[in-house]
């Protein structure tokens, strides 16, 4: 072994400095090496003797080359490749988790979930590779690796560039085969010269059976019994060893499994769609016949998407605009520069923004709405679509060995006029001095009729052409709603390096997509990010602004406090400023909807002006498909569950894929008359993967239909947390919406028996009558004191004590805050001389309240600040409301009562003192003349409460009688 270690150290040379061995497989020996120029790990594989023997370094470094090549986020790509004597070696970056192997020997098979997610995963890597004309060769757990729940494929191309460098036949004359007998195609087994693609197709097969069955399709012979088996013998049938399977699955692995090629899946990305119909249940809706009385509902529909169409088309083009260019993807055809035809877009449109007055048009819309050649018809045509008047398009050719050729036209597209022809020729390796100059030569054509200023060289703000390549790479899947592949692309990225801005941001943007604003991934991306923001075009210095603040307003509120207001204002004028600045660009309204979304509250922006955002993004991009999501929940909210349906129905048909787009298909299934609650949709909640029933029941918890859908999704929530509960917290997280939802609708009784454990919730159950005061006066007093730090929540009982008169827990409650502020009795986080602070003033504003000294409890309301109440004050609100209004203060209280309250799920949104807001609203705009939002109020609590408690029907009762008054329907 040190004999080996040190040849493999020579021909490794200053490069990589060897650490440790790992073993290896059946190809390789793997050591572990750190890489001194970059300061990072690597892993470093070599070949043994009887493969290297004969083969000539420099040849097999050149045939990896095209392995090399390919990028994807489920491949491990291969970063150099070498050798000297009879060390040949290759190198590939260390990759944190486990092999497949090792999982199977710990857990012997995999869950039907598990096995198709890692056998997707491979399936989209052959399918990249296929589709370059890579060939595995040699598929099996050994060769996939397991991070954070992602399958990679290792060893891309080795088996090729083998066969390549040293010829098949020579390999073979040495009884060396390249491939592994347990997994091997009986055309590959069999030494067969035309081996292609559906080897690995088949080699997939076996992995999948042994991952389900827990045992390869032939176990237990010798390898040369076992490549017999595979030539002659009959796969025994994955049913018999594993009869929970479903048979689309069964069937699909055993064809794969056929002796003749011609009889599998013809392709790795047929295997793959096949494997996402198995992840993402069908819409069974869309295909099985309708019943007729649901036939005139869909010609209506038909009808009005003919008028919308004939709208759209009849629409005028919108007028060029002397000062706005857009750059048209490149013709590329060869595929070694693929990238490019979109990559050219991205990297001269942010090179060419804000060069005087010049504002390019965003990438994504160019993208969308490009068609045909590049040439002066499809040129002018984009140019007529986006209101461009220049327009920049071209082609990118290869020129020799390393070299390309790039001619490029700068049109007038409102005459058809050249404004300028260009050609350039420079090294492959630098596109990143092509990309440059092109934007230098395009700005000089422009200069000669405008003042334009300096373009800035390096627009994405790195000098790293494979970072750049990766970063361009993870773009287009961005825009496509790929998440984890963006991630995965602008994580390399970084990598390669680490000042790179826009990756940074991308990747936040990404991993939000994917995992939610709050993700500490995310948070962590957006403020690195921030702190690279210099040197961007002006839209993407404004994006990088307004990610970085976000990540304040998302961030643990116990580390910020009360500065979120401030973050969260900045973030919404920086996307304020934004679109005002790229009226046209829909990713920018996307952003601004999305921000209203979550932080509206914050900043007094409602979340009607949130939808008009996403409406406003969809309606530049249909294709666009994260403008849709909250948009789906906002259409339910203000539009009802038809308008939903259709916007549901569009999401899908953008071509959405992943989690948002399983829950969306359920949430159609839900919102439809004909399979709301049927077998076939409770089935389909009850198999979606979790994280979609969280998405799910999140979309519709504040819908108040009358047949209180939400509550019967939150019961079968509850239901499976509590089956797949692992521990206590996933039984809350299962209790806790379904009581907020029982309450929210009127059901305080049950929501008991559930389990309200929410200091907050119970205060409103409490309030309203559903728990006897005897033990609501227990439970309340037992809060006041340190033992449980701030999570007792005392304050949350002032509400209930002022309405008791009861002025001396009220005392209590002041002086267990006030004492908390001089001297805590034990650790706390920053926020809580805040929270502390704001319970001391607001005991004395219910204090006052009790003693009924309404003018000075009134005062004491309006003074406490929004900054410091954070999620503790939905009741000091409503309080305050009606204070104003029983002095007559209407209109002010009206303003007051404009933007719903409560900042997160669940809390003001689907709790019982959103009815009573709603309550309050009707009353105000009845008083004030004001007869529609009168009856929305009055509607909403009608609604909401359709069968509630007694103790409630008094409210129902008022609503119904202002309905009554004002000419509105008072049923259900």
């Amino acid at each position: 072994m040190s004999d080996l270690r040190e040849s493999l150290q020579a021909a490794l040379g200053p490069a990589y400095e060897l650490q440790e061995e790992l073993g290896g497989g059946g190809m390789s020996r793997v050591f572990i090496a750190r890489e001194p120029a970059l300061g990072r790990r690597v892993v470093v594989k070599v070949l043994p003797p009887e493969l290297s023997a004969g083969i000539n370094a420099e040849r097999f470094h050149r045939e990896t080359q095209l392995a090399a090549s390919l990028q994807h986020p489920h491949i491990v790509p291969l970063l150099t490749a070498g050798g000297a004597g009879d060390v040949l070696f290759y190198t590939m970056p260390v990759i944190e988790g486990e092999s497949l192997r090792s999982r199977l020997a710990r857990e012997r098979r995999l869950s039907v979930r598990d096995a198709v997610r890692v056998l997707r995963d491979v399936a989209g890597a052959l399918a990249y590779a296929h589709a370059r004309g890579v060939v595995h060769r040699d598929i099996k757990p050994d060769n996939i690796l397991i991070s954070d729940h992602h399958a990679l494929v290792t060893d891309f191309g080795v088996a090729k560039a083998l066969s390549h460098a040293a010829g098949d036949a020579t390999l073979t004359a040495t009884g060396i085969a390249l491939g592994t007998p347990a997994y091997m195609a009986p055309e590959q087994a069999a030494g067969d010269p035309s081996v292609d693609a559906r080897a690995d197709i088949y080699a997939l097969g076996a992995t999948a059976y042994e991952l389900l069955a827990g045992r390869p399709p032939f176990a237990g012979l010798a390898p040369h019994r076992m490549v017999a088996a595979h030539l002659t013998e009959a796969v025994p049938p994955l049913l018999e060893h594993r009869q929970d399977l479903p048979p689309r699955l069964a069937e699909l692995i055993m064809r794969s499994l056929d002796k003749d090629p011609a009889r599998r899946p013809q392709t790795a990305a047929e295997v793959r769609d096949a494997l996402d119909n198995l992840a993402t249940p069908t819409q069974e809706a869309a295909v099985r016949p309708r019943p007729r009385r649901l036939l005139l509902p869909v010609a209506g529909l038909v009808v009005a998407a003919f008028i919308v169409a004939v709208v759209l088309r009849s629409r005028p083009e919108p007028p060029f605009d002397a000062d706005r260019i857009a750059v048209a993807p490149f013709d590329v055809l060869d595929p070694e520069l693929a990238l490019w035809h979109e990559g050219l877009v991205d990297v001269l449109s942010r090179s060419l923004d804000g060069a005087g007055p010049m504002r390019t048009v965003s990438p994504t819309i160019v993208v969308r709405r490009w068609s045909g050649r590049g040439d002066a018809v499809s040129a002018r045509a984009l140019g007529r679509a986006t209101g461009a008047r220049t327009v920049v398009f071209g082609g990118l050719v290869g020129a020799g060995a390393d070299s390309v050729r790039l001619s490029a036209t700068v049109l007038d597209a409102a005459t058809g006029v050249s404004l300028g022809e260009i050609e350039l020729r420079d090294r492959s390796a630098r596109m990143d001095r092509v990309a440059d100059s092109l934007a230098v030569r395009v700005l000089r054509d422009l200069s000669r009729t405008r003042a334009l200023g300096l373009v800035r060289g390096a627009p994405l703000a790195s000098t790293s052409l494979p970072a750049l390549k990766a970063f361009l790479e993870g773009e287009q899947f961005l825009r496509r709603s790929q998440w984890d592949s963006a991630i995965a692309y602008d994580q390399q990225a970084i990598a390669l390096d680490s000042g790179f801005a826009l990756a940074w941001s991308h990747a936040a943007m990404a991993d939000g997509w994917a995992r939610g604003a709050s993700d500490p991934l995310s948070l962590m991306y957006k403020l690195r990010a921030g702190s690279l923001n210099h040197g961007l075009a002006p839209r993407e210095s404004l994006i990088v602004q307004a990610e970085s603040l976000a990540a304040s307003v998302y961030g643990n509120g116990r580390q910020i406090g009360g500065r979120r207001w401030g973050y969260a204002r900045r973030m919404l004028g920086t996307l304020s400023e934004a679109v005002r600045r790229y009226p046209t660009d829909p990713e920018l309204w996307y952003m601004l909807g999305d921000a209203a979304f979550h932080a509206g509250i914050y900043a007094g922006v409602t979340r009607a002006e949130s939808f008009q955002a996403f409406d406003r993004s969809i309606a530049l991009d249909s294709a666009f498909t994260p403008s849709y999501v909250h948009a789906i929940q906002l259409a339910l909210e203000q539009r009802g569950p038809d308008a939903a349906r259709r916007y549901a129905a569009a999401y899908l048909k953008a071509g959405a894929k992943g989690i948002d787009s399983a829950s969306t298909a359920f949430i159609q299934r839900l919102l439809d008359p004909g399979s709301a609650r049927s077998a076939s949709t409770a089935q389909f909640l009850d198999t979606m993967p979790m994280l979609g029933v969280h998405l799910a029941l999140s979309q519709v918890l504040n819908w108040p239909d009358s047949a209180e859908t939400a509550v019967w999704v939150a019961s079968r929530h509850r239901d499976r947390m509590f089956r797949d509960a692992k521990s206590a917290t996933d039984s809350e997280n299962g209790t806790r919406p379904f009581a907020f939802t029982l309450a929210y609708r009127g059901h305080l009784e049950r929501a008991v028996q559930a389990g309200v454990h929410d200091p907050l919730l119970f205060a409103q159950v409490a309030l309203l009558g559903g728990v006897t005061p005897e033990s609501a006066e227990t439970t309340f007093r037992s809060w006041i004191g340190w033992k449980n730090g701030l999570e007792s929540r005392p304050w949350a009982a002032l509400p209930w004590w002022a309405a008791r008169r009861d002025t001396a827990p009220i005392v209590a409650v002041e002086r267990w805050a006030a004492n908390g502020l001089r001297q805590p009795p034990l650790p706390l986080p920053p926020v809580a001389k805040e929270v502390l602070g704001y319970v001391t003033r607001s005991s004395r504003a219910y204090l006052a309240l009790a003693r009924g000294d309404t003018t000075g409890a009134l005062a004491l309301f309006l003074a406490l600040p929004d900054t410091a109440c954070f999620e503790l004050c939905d009741l000091d609100r409503l309080e305050r409301v009606e204070l104003l209004a029983a002095r007559g203060r209407d209109s002010d209280a009206a303003a007051r009562l404009a933007t719903t309250p409560g900042v997160s799920w669940p809390g003001i949104a689907t709790a019982p003192v959103r009815v009573l807001w709603e309550l309050e609203r009707g009353r105000v705009e009845e008083r004030l003349g004001h007869r529609d939002a009168a009856r929305a109020g009055y509607a909403f609590v009608t609604a909401a409460w359709t069968d509630p408690d007694a103790t409630l029907q008094p409210y129902v009762a008022e609503a119904k009688a202002g309905l009554a008054r004002l000419g509105g329907d008072t049923r259900p």
